[in-house]
């Protein structure tokens, strides 16, 4: 097969010789990320429509802060991935392969620098809709500054597998270990049976257990999710912040909670209105 003449602007790459064009590397990116790619473009058109229709718009210098903390985050999970003491040991390890820490940070940052920016502009029109009530910023003061009970779990399917665990918790088995073991809520039983922390009036598990000393076991709990044994691992009191202190702190907090409680719906909502029209079949 005789070879195609490309113009200089269009090769990306050459095999001994051999020319690889733009148009053979984007219809194979077509093909491999084609309907994910375009469904993405199609969410971040939808999105920047909006904020221009509302007038919103987004700092560069936002985008700038959020890029770098997520990416300063992605550096420390891989530099405790890698059993590293600190950035730096990163750093040299990259030298090595003859690149520096701030231009990987740069490069990682100008492939998801229209993301981020799509993402801030979604959450500001969400956040314009947030109407942040006393209620709401009373319930985020107990939950962030009220009393806690810290506990770990087991759960199972029926009320006689509980009655029958329960028995052998009181003849002193190990709490944990059965968890691990028994516990048919498997996320928490990786740890143990170890749950969020909850207040003494949230729920079902609070009054369950407000009463308890630490070290103590409940009685079976009934949920949807099956049959509770709670043991109270420790009681954290009630913190010394004053509700007017930290109103603005709890203001922002319940924003931010809502709107990512409504960014997903709000969302779906818009693209279900949209007119949408996709060719990508007959490209």
């Amino acid at each position: 097969m005789e070879a195609v003449a490309l113009p200089e602007g269009d090769v990306v790459a050459e095999v001994n010789g051999q020319k690889i064009g733009r148009q053979e590397l984007s219809e194979l990116l077509i093909e491999s990320f084609g309907e994910q790619a375009l469904d993405v473009l199609i969410r971040r058109a939808i999105i920047y429509q909006q904020a221009q229709k509302l007038g919103i718009t987004v700092d560069p210098q936002e985008v700038t802060e959020r890029l770098n903390k997520l990416l300063d985050g992605e550096i420390n999970a891989l530099v405790k991935a890698r059993g590293m003491k600190d950035s730096s040991e990163l750093a040299e390890e990259i030298k090595q392969m003859g690149m520096d820490l701030p231009t990987l940070k740069e490069r990682m940052a100008a492939r998801i620098r229209k993301g981020m920016e799509t993402e801030l502009l979604a959450e500001k029109i969400v956040e314009g809709t947030v109407v942040v009530t006393e209620e709401d910023l009373h319930h985020a003061f107990e939950e962030e500054y009220g009393e806690k009970i810290e506990a770990c779990q087991i759960v199972l399917s029926t009320k006689k597998e509980a009655e029958d665990l329960l028995k052998k918790l009181k003849a002193g088995a190990d709490f944990e270990t059965l968890a691990r073991n028994e516990s048919i809520e498997r996320l928490s039983a990786a740890s143990g049976g170890r749950i969020r922390p909850f207040g003494p009036k949230e729920g079902v598990f609070g009054p369950a257990t407000a009463k308890l000393e630490k070290g103590e076991i409940s009685d079976i709990i009934k949920t949807d999710e099956g049959y509770h044994i709670l043991k109270v691992i420790n009681k954290k009191p009630r913190a010394s912040e004053k509700f007017k202190d930290v109103r603005p702190e709890l203001e922002k907090l319940v924003k931010q909670r809502t709107v990512k409680k409504r960014l997903g719906p709000w969302l779906a909502s818009l693209l279900e209105r949209a007119d949408i029209k996709k060719y990508l079949a007959t490209y």
